[in-house]
């Protein structure tokens, strides 16, 4: 059995693209903009309600939904995320990397101290 099983969507002419849209717009309507309108509603009702709170648009409720959501997926501790942005390395190419720079620092010529030293002492002798 295959865990990842490849599926692909086939989009031809206008009627496809069209409905690939109305899809997108409605799954961002859905999660984005109507908890959005939701919590903007419910904060203004409290603001009626209390008058110590102003009342807020829609792009702060938005900004608002965005922060519950954000927070709810950093503190949930049922699940972790991962985010990689490059594909992690194993033992053996970490073992070569180590053994060039090791390569590298061997083949290093040994003057660049002594230039050091030289200009140390030329240094001290302005000082003097």
């Amino acid at each position: 059995m295959k865990k990842n099983k490849l599926r692909v969507i086939q989009i031809s002419g206008i009627r496809g693209l069209l409905s690939a849209a109305f899809v997108v717009v409605c799954l961002i309507a859905g999660f984005v903009g109507f908890p959005a309108l939701v919590l903007n509603k419910l904060w203004n009702h409290i603001a009626d309600i209390t008058g110590a709170i102003p009342y807020i648009n829609m792009f702060q409720g938005l900004i608002l939904w965005a922060i519950l959501a954000v927070s709810y997926l950093i503190l949930n501790k049922k699940q972790r995320y991962l985010v990689a942005f490059e594909p992690q390395t194993n033992r053996r190419e970490i073992k070569d990397i180590i053994n060039e720079i090791k390569s590298q620092s061997t083949s290093l010529p040994k003057e660049a101290p002594q230039v050091e030293k030289e200009e140390k002492s030329e240094k001290e002798k302005e000082v003097i």
